[in-house]
């Protein structure tokens, strides 16, 4: 009866580590998971990010080209 007892105690115990092991287990996997997510919506963004930096650089390019044919017409006109 002692025996049985005690095999119940240690089947027990390794039920409860397997267990402990399991919930370790999904939570590394649900972390990297997680930031398998995030990084790909950083990467994402940075997409967006630099889309709208190009435009941002067309834009002043085209102004500083304006603002030089406009100062370039006041000194021959002027």
């Amino acid at each position: 009866m002692f025996s049985s007892l005690k095999n119940n105690l240690i089947t027990m115990k390794n039920q409860a580590v397997k267990n402990s092991s399991n919930q370790n287990e999904d939570y590394v996997e649900r972390s990297h998971a997680e930031m398998q997510r995030r990084f790909v919506d950083l990467q994402f963004k940075r997409s967006e990010l630099e889309e709208q930096l190009k435009i941002v650089n067309e834009v002043l390019f085209s102004l500083g080209r304006e603002m030089e044919q406009h100062f370039s017409y006041n000194q021959l006109y002027k």
